[in-house]
């Protein structure tokens, strides 16, 4: 076949096209990537918020700047976040901070671990009031907005939030079945005040007279829309509209700027119509890439005999933006690690998956017990497709077992071995099981304020083994 000169120059002239369109769909393809997994941690906060907050369906809604104290423990049922701990009674409140700031009062509670962690909209711990605190600081902590000016009362410690939008997760120590009526108690003692709640209650209590406004302003409004998660736009969509409420850190301003070919704007709609149907899909292709590595992350962090231990920037992530998605989706709402150390297993010694059809053993050799200063657990949860983990059902409703857990039978040498299976042991002691769920598992050891070596990684917890014996 002849080709004619004007077709041979038209074809010249395609080609530079051709590929200028190719570069322009593989920038936007990686470029959605990366803003991905930005974006992840951001729309998990928000759709947690939206069906704490907003959710009609949610028989547990709750106010803005309110508690809600949950009166039970963690179990199968307990959907809200992923790997619930099943250890500690929560207490959980969404600050808005655009109005005015709040005050937390954690009264004396004993010897009982507890935690109150402030969650900023990327997922940071950037304060957390807890035992580990011991005599510094005060008991009132003030929690203002980044846009607050003002002056704090002298009795308080003044804690600037970086984000207007705030997740404050709390967790008290339940030390057995027997303890929780006096928990439960403890959780109500905890106060979380506007100005004028706090002013009016001391008053009551002290018949001092405090400087007050003639008129509040008006309460904080939950009516933000809900979240479409099976719309893969609906990630950039939500991510412009959470990122309008709040400033965006300086450490992130060089990441948002080479995203600028998306048009990402905070505080508006991502525009889909700025680009061509062959433009969206490499955009959608970029968005599932995203999602792929997060998941694929999920293990992130050093791995030593099948246990992954984190790094020590868990919680406060910095500019490790894959890091903190992965976390999100396995952990979202989790502690730092001088608060707690969370080492996770989904393999065996044997480097083969985890799962309720085969039975396991986790045997601590004499005086090995993780060292911490407050307490340790091992729970299994079931994991879902997109890698988030539950409890599930099983037949003694036992969903952690730990240095708290009655009537643990140790060896003859003053080792501790954990049965890690479906079915009740038969021939093994029944107060060291630990049930599995049916299907794939992830084992999370918990240690509560622990020891340097556990930060450090020095400590490294045994290897979980098949069980072959009958």
């Amino acid at each position: 076949m002849r080709i004619g000169r004007r077709a041979a120059l038209a074809s010249l002239v395609a080609l530079p096209t051709l590929a200028r369109a190719q570069d322009t769909q593989t920038t936007l393809r990686d470029l959605a990537r990366r803003a991905t997994i930005y974006l992840f941690p951001i729309y998990e906060m928000y759709c947690a918020r939206w069906h704490a907050t907003v959710d009609e369906k949610n028989p547990q809604r709750q106010r803005l700047n309110r508690f809600r104290h949950m009166p039970t423990l963690a179990d199968p049922s307990t959907r809200d976040v992923t790997t619930p701990n099943a250890d500690t009674l929560y207490s959980s409140a969404w600050l808005d901070l655009s109005l005015e700031p709040l005050f937390l009062t954690v009264p004396p509670v004993g010897d009982l671990y507890y935690s109150y962690a402030f969650i900023d909209l990327f997922t940071d711990n950037f304060l957390v009031v807890s035992h580990r605190l011991g005599g510094k600081g005060l008991a009132t902590h003030m929690i203002v907005g980044p846009a607050w000016k003002g002056d704090a009362p002298g009795d308080v410690t003044l804690v600037r939030a970086p984000t207007t939008s705030v997740w404050l997760l709390g967790r008290i120590l339940v030390d057995g079945p027997e303890e929780l009526d006096r928990v439960r108690i403890l959780q109500s003692r905890v106060l979380l005040e506007t100005p004028d709640m706090r002013n009016e209650r001391r008053i009551l209590e002290t018949g001092e007279l405090m400087r007050f406004r003639t008129q509040a302003p008006p309460e904080p409004v939950a009516d933000w829309p809900a979240a479409h998660p099976g719309e893969p736009f609906d990630l950039f969509d939500i991510g412009m509209r959470a990122l309008g409420e709040s400033p965006l850190p300086a450490r992130d301003r060089p990441l948002f700027d080479a995203l600028a070919p998306l048009k990402l704007k905070p505080g508006r709609k991502f525009d889909r119509r700025a680009f061509s149907e062959t433009e969206r899909r490499a955009i959608l292709a970029g968005i599932e890439q995203g999602h792929a590595e997060i998941r694929t992350a999920a293990g992130h962090g050093r791995t030593v005999d099948g246990w992954t231990y984190g790094e020590r920037h868990f919680g406060n992530f910095g500019d490790d933006y894959l890091y903190r998605a992965a976390t999100a989706l396995t952990a979202l709402g989790a502690l730092m690690p001088g608060e707690a150390v969370y080492v996770t297993c989904v393999v065996d010694a044997e480097r083969r998956p985890l799962s309720g059809a085969d039975r396991y053993v986790l045997t601590f050799p004499a005086g090995r017990l993780p060292p911490v200063r407050a307490f340790w657990s091992l729970s299994a949860y079931e994991v879902t497709p997109e890698g988030r983990a539950y409890f599930s059902e099983n037949a003694i409703d036992r969903y952690s077992i730990g240095d708290r857990t009655p009537d643990l039978v140790h060896g003859a040498d003053g080792s501790l071995t954990i049965y890690i299976q479906r079915e009740r042991p038969s021939s093994d002691p029944a107060a060291n099981w630990l049930p599995a769920p049916a299907g794939p598992m992830r084992l999370v050891l918990r240690a509560f304020l622990p020891d340097e070596a556990l930060i450090e990684g020095r400590y490294r917890v045994p290897p979980v083994r098949r069980n072959s014996s009958r």
